[in-house]
């Protein structure tokens, strides 16, 4: 493994030579599919910090007054809102350079949602509940997310990498400038743990 650099070619024959396939005979497709895997698993795991994953780590400006409808923004597909296809939402919060409004985000799981009409579980005057469903977040009371710009944190869906052969030449972009080396070596550790799982069912 390179000490001073490391790409996705590098940590694909990485788990190829912990697992015992040095040529990719075998594993090799695997191994370059368990890097995305990781990468995406790992990323929103409890005790990743921002450092960890910072070419993924995204923040953005909404301005709902450009959405129809307001109380919802879609987050994945075409005609998404936000650059990137989030794989985890991180935090919401207000921009003051439209007004001077504070609100204090929450999300709703599925179950809390079903409680949102119970008198008893409304949000109070500053705060604004939102639920991810599908290729949207829902924002309630919808009201007081009209005309209001938002500051979306969210971790990003990693690229697709493409995997360049030892004996190979072209750009790759380094691991090392978008994960820290430590995420990057849990990532590999996945990898070796997902072939090892399935060596010994074979």
């Amino acid at each position: 493994m390179p000490s001073k650099s490391i790409t996705y070619s590098n940590a694909v024959r990485e788990i190829l030579k912990r697992v015992n396939d040095a040529d990719g005979d075998i594993y090799l497709a695997r191994a370059k599919e368990l890097v995305y895997e990781g990468i995406s698993s790992l990323a929103v795991s409890e005790g990743v910090s921002r450092d960890d994953i910072r070419g993924i780590l995204h923040s953005e400006v909404i301005d709902t007054s450009n959405n129809t409808p307001m109380h919802k923004l879609k987050l994945k597909g075409t005609n998404r809102q936000l650059f990137y296809n989030p794989a985890k939402i991180i935090s919401i919060t207000d921009d003051h350079s439209l007004n001077d409004v504070e609100h204090k985000y929450i999300e709703l799981s599925s179950s809390e949602m079903n409680r949102i009409n119970d008198p008893d579980y409304k949000p109070f005057d500053d705060e604004v509940f939102y639920h991810h469903r599908g290729d949207f977040i829902y924002f309630y009371p919808t009201d007081r997310v009209d005309n209001q710009k938002l500051v979306i944190t969210y971790i990003g869906e990693p690229d697709d990498y493409v995997y360049i052969p030892e004996d190979e030449s072209g750009d790759e972009s380094d691991f090392d400038m978008i994960y820290s080396f430590s995420f990057i070596y849990k990532v590999i550790d996945y990898g070796v743990g997902r072939i090892r799982e399935q060596q010994s069912g074979e």
